[in-house]
C-alpha cells in the first residue's frame, strides 16, 4: 500500500507516532505547514509530528499534554543558513512557537514549529 498523502508534500509516514503509528495531525496546521514548505521552496524533512499522549509522555519533557500532542508541531531536521531561512518563513505564516536545536551533529539539529495560542506567544526557546 502506498504511504498516503497528508499535504502534496508530507505523508502520514513522516508525521505518525513513532511510538504508536498513529497520525492526527490538525488539517489546519498542516494547510501552514504546507504553505511554510512551499515558500521555503526546498524539501523539509520531519523527525517528529504527532506524537500520542502516552508515547510523548516518555520522550518530552512536555508530558502528555505537549504541543505534538494536538497534531499542532513538526519538527524539522535541518541547521545552518536554512535554518535560520526556515525560521523567518516559520514565524511570518503562523507559527507561534518556535524552538532551535542548532548544536553538535548537523545531522541532529532541528527546529520545532507550532501553532499554538496563549498569553505566552509568540515564543522562541533554544534547547
Amino acid at each position: 500500500m502506498a504511504n498516503k498523502h497528508l499535504t502534496k508534500s508530507f505523508t502520514v509516514d513522516e508525521l505518525k507516532c513513532k511510538g504508536t503509528g498513529i497520525c492526527d495531525m490538525d488539517p489546519a496546521f498542516l494547510e501552514k505547514l504546507q504553505l511554510i514548505r512551499d515558500k521555503f521552496g526546498k524539501p523539509m524533512y520531519p523527525s517528529s509530528g504527532f506524537r500520542h499522549p502516552d508515547w510523548n509522555d516518555r520522550v518530552s519533557s512536555t508530558g502528555r499534554n505537549g504541543p505534538h500532542t494536538t497534531g499542532h508541531a513538526v519538527d524539522i531536521k535541518i541547521s545552518g543558513r536554512d535554518a535560520i531561512r526556515l525560521l523567518a518563513i516559520a514565524q511570518q505564516n503562523g507559527m507561534t512557537g518556535l524552538g532551535i536545536s542548532q548544536k553538535g551533529p548537523h545531522d541532529t539539529r532541528f527546529i520545532h514549529m507550532d501553532d499554538l495560542t496563549g498569553d505566552n506567544r509568540p515564543w522562541i526557546w533554544s534547547y
